[in-house]
This record gives structure tokens, C-alpha cells and sequence, in this order.
């Protein structure tokens, strides 16, 4: 194991130096000059050092342990997640251990042991249409300790809306607006003259079709939403070229489906679009809005730490991107990231 000495050794310094630069909450008068820290932290990461988290911790009566709940969901996105998290909490030595679960209840309990329980901080989905109890215990918590930070409230909230309550807890947040207008902009740009969207425009991906509408009413366009099978053998009869959006890919998958049963293939005259990115949107050949999960895990670890340390975090948008494929009549697959 890589020690400070060595360190110290290599870069020439005292260890007292090295350690300081080291620190994320150094005293006031003991910091060092930023190209010198730079300098440590570079040498630090190539000879492959590791901070003894759990000792720091120790004589603070705590433990450096990160809990994490999840969604119990076994799909892609949740792995990515998960992925991210558990990589970055590595590179820094922080333990971590994941909670998973979909219903109050499952919450209920994850908040309920956090006072029995050492750990360092929490990220954490809240559950759909949190009770005011578990509202409340959710909020005590970040008053208390705070190192708590929230991913995606927008989507993953009952009508896409945050939580009362929450606008003071740090938020790492998937732009689904954003996305939704990624979408609007690539069928506006492959020149379709009529514009759907299909899904549940009224639940927590709402936001995604309001991006969408958004970007379609700058260029002076509507967009109607559909679901029927009724509604889709008229959409389809239309002259022109059809555009639509789903709010996921699953209801995009499900779409081609339906479209193949009426004889046609998204590319051509009809294209689609979904959201997520999931393995089965690559194996469908589906055009969709990928969202950078992992790196989303990554970043929650990141601020997670800050906060941990002392530091304050502000709530942050990540951008997501546009996947073209075989459903907007690409037959090579482009990643478009503006």
C-alpha cells in the first residue's frame, strides 16, 4: 500500500505538505499553493494511492461508509448507476453499500436504521409520492447531518414534480427537458411535416414532453399526443413525413411493434424516437436520448464527499444525448452531443 512517505519521497516534499494537500478540508493556514497540490495529487493517483478512510473516520466515532437506495429495478440504468457510484466511491476508498426498494415501506426502513447505523452520508432516489411522515424524516435527516444528496426528484416524483420540502437538499438531476428537445430538434431536422408523442404525459416523464413541445413551438409547430391503435392507423395515413416521441423506449419498442403489424418500418416515412438508451433500443436499432447514467453515479459519489467534508453543493443539471439509428433512417449509428 502506497503511503504518504512514499509520496512525500517522490515528490520531494515533507509529509506534512503532502498530507495537507491531500486533505479535503486543510486548515486555513496550513494550504498549499494550488500548482503544488496539483502536482501531489497527480503523483498520488499514478502511484496508486488509496486514503485509509475508515481510520479517519474512526477517531471521529464515525465510519466512512456511503449507503445508497435505489429503485429495485433490474434494468440497465439501474446498473449503470450503480456502477458509477461504486467505481468513484472506490477510487476514494469510501465503502458503500446499496438499499433497495420501490414502495414506502422499503424507504420507510432505510430512513428508520440511518440514526442506528454508521455511515458517512446518503444518496438517495426518493420513493413516488412520499407520505408527509417520511417526507419529513427525509428532511430532518439533511438538517441534521447534512450529507445528503437527492438524484433526478423531477422524474422520480408523482406528477414530475419535487417534493415540498426538498429545495434545500443538493439535487443531481437528469435534464429531461433538455432531452425532450434533442428530440423535437432531430425530427424537425430530418424534415417531418407532422409531430406526435406517446406515453403518459401526465406522470413523472412529463418533463420530457414538455421539452419537446417547447423546442416544436419555436418552430411554430404542434405536437398532439396519442395512444390508440385507432389513432395510429391515422396518423400514419397522413401525407408527409410523421414524427413521434416516446416519453421511454419501452413504448417505443412497443411502438415499431405496432407499426410493423400495419406494414411499416420507422426510417422512412414515420421515425421514431425514444429516451433511456437501454440495451434493447441498440438491438432494435431505435434513435433515442441516451442519459449518461453512469456518469451520473460518478458525480452524486463526487459531491456526496464534498459534502462530507464541509463543502456546500448546488442543485446540477446533466445534459443527456442523441443516439441516431436505424428508426430516424440512420443505418450507421452517430452520437450527437451538442
Amino acid at each position: 500500500m502506497v503511503s504518504l512517505s512514499d509520496i512525500a519521497k517522490r515528490v520531494k516534499l515533507d509529509v506534512s505538505v503532502v498530507s495537507r494537500a491531500l486533505s479535503h478540508k486543510p486548515a486555513q493556514n496550513a494550504k498549499v499553493k494550488t500548482e503544488t497540490r496539483e502536482f501531489i495529487l497527480q503523483t498520488a493517483a499514478e502511484m496508486g494511492y488509496r486514503p485509509n478512510r475508515q481510520a479517519s473516520f474512526m477517531g471521529k466515532k464515525g465510519d466512512a461508509t456511503i449507503f445508497c437506495f435505489m429503485p429495485q429495478i433490474s434494468d440497465q440504468l439501474t446498473a449503470d448507476l450503480m456502477y458509477g457510484i461504486s467505481a468513484a466511491a472506490r477510487r476514494e476508498n469510501f465503502p458503500v453499500t446499496f438499499f433497495q426498494g420501490n414502495m414506502d415501506g422499503d424507504f420507510r426502513n432505510f430512513l428508520a436504521g440511518l440514526d442506528d447505523s454508521n455511515h458517512s452520508g446518503v444518496i438517495s432516489f426518493p420513493t413516488r409520492a412520499l407520505s408527509d411522515d417520511l417526507k419529513e424524516l427525509l428532511i430532518l435527516y439533511h438538517r441534521r447531518r447534512k450529507t445528503l444528496l437527492l438524484l433526478n426528484p423531477q422524474s422520480n416524483s408523482f406528477g414530475g414534480q419535487p417534493e415540498d420540502g426538498f429545495s434545500n437538499i443538493p439535487h443531481l438531476i437528469m435534464d429531461d427537458a433538455y432531452g425532450g428537445s434533442l428530440a423535437a430538434k432531430h425530427l424537425i431536422g430530418k424534415g417531418c411535416q407532422h409531430f406526435f408523442f406517446t406515453g403518459f404525459p401526465g406522470q413523472h416523464f412529463r418533463h420530457r414532453f414538455a421539452g419537446y413541445r417547447e423546442e416544436l413551438a419555436r418552430h411554430s409547430v404542434e405536437a398532439v399526443s396519442f395512444d390508440s391503435d385507432d389513432e395510429l392507423k391515422k396518423i400514419v395515413a397522413l401525407p408527409g413525413r410523421i414524427g413521434i416521441y416516446a416519453d421511454r423506449d419501452t413504448h417505443a419498442i412497443n411502438l415499431i411493434i405496432r407499426l410493423a403489424h400495419l406494414g411499416i418500418t420507422p426510417g422512412e416515412k414515420v421515425l421514431l424516437v425514444g429516451n433511456d438508451d437501454k440495451q434493447q433500443s441498440r438491438l432494435s436499432g431505435l434513435t433515442t436520448i441516451h442519459q449518461p447514467i453512469r456518469q451520473e453515479g460518478e458525480l452524486a459519489v463526487k459531491k456526496l464527499i464534498n459534502l462530507i467534508f464541509g463543502g456546500t453543493e448546488e442543485n446540477e443539471f446533466i445534459k443527456p444525448y442523441l443516439v441516431v439509428r436505424q428508426s430516424t433512417g440512420n443505418y450507421e449509428t452517430e452520437y450527437i452531443v451538442e
